[in-house]
């Protein structure tokens, strides 16, 4: 009998005691908290490349359909075409798609709550036959 006395109050001195686990319950929620930060900036990250690489991808097709005779393309579908099912966290994107004489911009933006995503993208509508013209 007195063996298992002993071995009771061994067990209940190892135990923990009670202020780590209300010391615990402060800090996992900060972890917690941190963990779900990290993951919501991974994600901002991510769709601003996609929306950064479509823009870019967008703005040379249309400096490339100016030189070509006849080719039409419509570059707000090429956009979306290239960001539908690929950006994670943002929902709202809108694009507009500019032209000048010698330049394309495409610029679009996407938003979720609080957070919002810019990007604008230009390409030059390059014309070598008319120098290679000029020089010959």
């Amino acid at each position: 009998m007195e063996y298992i006395r002993r071995f009771i109050i061994n067990v209940k001195k190892q135990r923990l005691s009670g202020s780590t686990v209300i010391e615990m319950s402060y800090i996992m929620p900060v972890f917690l908290g941190l963990f779900v930060l990290i993951i919501h900036t991974v994600f901002y990250f991510h769709d601003k490349a996609v929306l950064n690489g479509a823009a870019g991808e967008t703005a040379i097709l249309g400096a490339q359909a100016e030189r070509r005779e006849g080719a039409e393309y419509d570059l707000e579908v090429f956009f979306r075409e290239r960001t539908d099912g690929k950006l994670i966290y943002m929902t709202n994107v809108d694009v507009s798609v500019s032209r000048s004489e010698n330049e394309i911009t495409v610029s679009a933006s996407a938003e979720k709550a609080f957070m919002e995503i810019k990007v604008s993208q230009k390409a030059r509508c390059a014309e070598p036959e008319k120098n290679i013209r000029r020089t010959r």
